[in-house]
């Protein structure tokens, strides 16, 4: 079989470059929280146009499910806080579990 960790790593890096190829269409902060086997993701992506780039690409839709997209509405001060604190990078845990590192594209 495959080693886990390997896996996982493996994952992760397929899931950065696929991220990586959005570029043209958008700007995003992806934040990691927890430790190895336990961790979280949350980010924030600012893109072209009113919908959802992500479904642009089908490349770009392969876990999707996994993911809750949610458009924020800046008239919502606790949207638009969000929105300040990922830019500002002052998440310091997300869901219980602890900022470990961020990746920008």
């Amino acid at each position: 079989g495959i080693n886990a960790e390997y896996g996982k790593q493996w994952y992760q890096r397929r899931v950065r470059e696929r991220l990586e190829s959005m570029k043209k269409y958008a700007f995003g902060l992806m934040y990691v929280f927890g430790d190895a086997g336990d961790q979280r993701l949350a980010g924030i992506w600012l893109g072209r146009g009113g919908k959802n780039f992500f479904y642009e690409d089908d490349n770009w839709t392969i876990d999707i499910e996994n993911y809750n997209c949610t458009k924020l509405d800046m008239n919502k001060p606790d949207e638009k806080g969000l929105w300040t604190k990922f830019i500002a990078g002052e998440i310091d845990d997300w869901e219980g579990k602890q900022f470990e590192k961020d990746h920008i594209f």
